[in-house]
Formats: C-alpha cells, structure tokens, sequence
C-alpha cells in the first residue's frame, strides 16, 4: 500500500494547544517507557562524530522525543553523546518536563531552519507529518547548510505496527495520571469525556499510513549527491517496532 497524505488532528491550527501538549505529553511518556529508539544510539552517535558536529538541534521536539530519557541516562554516564541537545519546536510544548534541556523559546520552523541554529538536526516520530516536497526541503535546507541530519520513526505501514500503536493509544486511560509533570488539563481531555484516546488513536493509525517507506526515502535523498546518506531499519530488542532511519552527513 502507498503512502496516504490524510490529516492529523493535533497538526490542524484549529486543535486548543491543551490537547496538542497533552497528545506530545503521552507520546513522549511512551516512547521513554519503553525505550522506543535506543536501538539507534550507536547509530546516531557515530553519525554526529562523522558530522563534526557540536550540538544537537532536536526539531519537530513535541514534549522532547527519546532525549529526554537519553538525558537521565547521560547522568550515568551512558549512552555517552559527546555533545548537548537543543530542542526545538514549531509549536513549542512549553510545560513539558525536559529534564534540563534547553528549548528554543521560537517557533522553528524545520524546513528553513535558521542559520543561528546550527548543530546536527534530528527528528524522532514527525518525519511523516509532512508532504514529500516538504520533506524533500527539510533533507535540502540541512545541506544547503551544511548539518548533520537524522531522521526516526516508530511507525509503518504495517499491521503490526498499526496493532501496537492502536493498543498504546488505548492505553492512555491508565497510564495518564502518572505523566509528569501532572496537568489537569491533560486530565480533562482524558476523561471528561475521553477525547485524548479517541484523538491519539486516529492520529496514531494515520500516523502509520503517512509514515515513509525506506524505499521513499531513499526517493527524497536522491540528488543530494554532496552527502553520504544511511537508510534502513533496525529493531529494538524486545520491542514488537522496528525503526526507519534516515541519517546524512556532508561528505569529505
């Protein structure tokens, strides 16, 4: 099946704020749960070497994606990024729980990153949320400006992995009292009555349908011939999702 175009509830301009940082919220308390894209570390810590780079800016950041369990990881000592992490964001969830990491106060937006932000860009779980030609100019403004780029996602077009994000959306009646910081907001969409599941569970299923397929993002990197693309999957121990990778760094 073909990659759809359809729309998501929390990226239209008419979904309250409340709810958009109470889905990022959820989606981040996930994701850190369960480790959703440790797989990739040495994958992204190599990448960020090869570029040279001295920061990390985190686009698309949501509630912060997997950096925020990396970070209380790095206070063990592990997994060892070598540099700091910017989050960065359109629609900046600022009452998210970062753990110290500094966030751009601005919107960014990721297709025309601006030139003070410079550092080797990620995004985790947002990649699918834009059009080809967009995701064609987010892959084109990194090299035309020469950063690092690496792109992440847990969905695809597949059932399982459809199942899975279903049954996690699902989930979301037991496991919201127990994000932090708590916000009663988050609560009232939650039960009164239950938009948040409802919603994340539409958003969730469209988000596997959108998601790009190695083989169309190959299609998006290709004429970008001054940097060494990396594109494949790589699953995560125990967890039933595989994650799609696309990683670029300039040649030398």
């Amino acid at each position: 099946m073909g990659r759809l175009q359809l729309f998501e509830v929390h990226d239209q301009s008419w979904c309250p704020r409340s709810l958009r940082d109470a889905l990022t919220d959820f989606l981040q308390f996930t994701i850190n749960l369960g480790g959703s894209y440790d797989a990739v570390v040495p994958l992204l810590r190599d990448a960020i070497a090869r570029a040279g780079a001295t920061r990390v800016m985190d686009l698309c950041s949501g509630a912060g994606g997997p950096w925020r369990r990396w970070a209380q990881q790095l206070r063990g000592h592990a997994p060892g990024f070598p540099v700091p992490v910017t989050l960065t964001d359109k629609y900046p969830n600022r009452g998210a729980r970062r753990e110290g990491l500094p966030f751009d106060p601005g919107p960014v937006d990721a297709t025309a990153v601006p030139a003070d932000l410079r550092g080797f860009r990620t995004i985790f779980t947002a990649f699918h949320h834009f059009r080809p030609a967009q995701a064609r100019a987010i892959l084109a403004d990194a090299v035309q400006q020469r950063q690092g780029i690496g792109v992440f996602e847990i969905s695809r077009r597949a059932p399982r992995e459809i199942a899975v994000i279903a049954l996690t959306w699902l989930a979301v009646l037991l496991f919201v009292p127990f994000i932090r910081p708590l916000r009663w907001s988050r609560l009232v969409w939650t039960y009164l009555p239950p938009v948040l599941p409802i919603v994340g569970l539409f958003d969730g299923i469209v988000s596997c349908l959108r998601t790009y397929s190695t083989a169309e993002l190959r299609e998006l990197s290709r004429g970008l011939d001054s940097y060494d693309w990396e594109i494949g999957e790589q699953r995560n121990g125990w967890s039933p999702l595989v994650v799609t990778y696309l990683v670029g760094v300039p040649k030398r």
